[in-house]
């Protein structure tokens, strides 16, 4: 019965390291701070007022909206909401700083998740300056595909551009409030993409100019309902919650440390019962050898 115990605890010990080695590589413990504002420009308070980012979590976004593709063909926005989920920016092409931050920070991030645009999800930047062309749009996604450089996912990036209604409406309905500032000549924002349900209903926001890949993959995985994702990280998604107040993921400590504990029981009665019925095997041995002999 000693070796039973041993190893029992040998297992338990494993399986605490293994909840700690898991949640150490994923960030347990560390502090989350609020997203910093870089996107605000600097202005007058009365322009200040007008932008900004409303959550409408779960919302339903206006996929009648028509918005022009980077060949100049008009579309509603449900020609980009089939089955997958979808990552969202409102920007605007000539941004002179924040906008060309933001885009790099979507494929910064995306770099390192290994899904694939057009074939698991699809990513929609949509420019808010009425004034610019589907040619211009053209450009910025080829400078920005070999930026990305992932051959054979030009299908699952739209730059898109559209009539001042159609994207107000669709501004609006993500909770994106930007002005037109006299000053300076540009479009005055804040800095925050979305992702969406492949129905288009808005599931998480994230904000600043910089896009964490886990963050972005746990948000695609979960946005696709079942769609994506192996079993291991929908397991994962268990340990950890989405933080709509600072836009990030954060590990469950006490969610982690019970499926790894589980787990872990489940190893040790295994194992246990293992070595019970080995010992008991060895047990019936001598004693039918010796039947054997007495009868011989």
């Amino acid at each position: 019965m000693n070796c039973v115990l041993k190893a029992a605890l040998l297992v338990a010990v494993g399986g605490w390291l293994s909840v700690s080695a898991a949640l150490a590589q994923y960030g347990a413990g560390q502090q989350v701070e609020m997203p910093a504002q870089s996107g605000m420009p600097s202005g007058s308070p009365e322009l200040l007022k007008q932008i900004g980012v409303t959550q409408n979590l779960g919302a339903q976004l206006p996929l009648d909206v028509q918005l022009r593709d980077e060949t100049g063909v008009e579309r509603p926005l449900q020609t980009y909401f089939t089955d997958k989920p979808v990552i969202l920016a409102p920007v605007y092409f000539t941004c002179p700083m924040l906008c060309t931050q933001i885009i790099n920070g979507i494929i910064k991030g995306l770099r390192e998740v290994h899904y694939t645009p057009g074939q698991d999800f699809e990513v929609v930047i949509v420019s808010i300056d009425p004034r610019e062309t589907a040619e211009l749009a053209a450009g910025k996604k080829g400078s920005y595909l070999k930026r990305y450089g992932r051959p054979g996912t030009e299908q699952g990036w739209h730059f898109l551009t559209g009539r001042e209604e159609e994207v107000s409406r669709l501004a609006a309905a993500l909770g994106f409030r930007y002005a037109w500032d006299e000053a300076t000549q540009q479009y005055a924002h804040a800095s925050a993409i979305m992702v969406a349900t492949p129905q288009g209903q808005l599931s998480h926001y994230f904000y600043g100019v910089e896009y964490r890949p886990n963050d972005l993959r746990f948000a695609l995985i979960q946005s696709s309902q079942g769609k994506i994702g192996s079993p291991v990280e929908q397991v994962l998604l268990y340990c950890f919650h989405y933080d709509p107040v600072t836009g990030r993921y954060t590990p469950m400590i006490l969610t982690a440390v019970k499926i790894f504990a589980a787990l872990t029981a489940l190893a040790m009665g295994s194992l246990i019962g293992y070595f019970l019925w080995q010992e008991r095997k060895e047990r019936r041995t001598p004693a039918a050898t010796s039947s054997a002999a007495n009868a011989g």
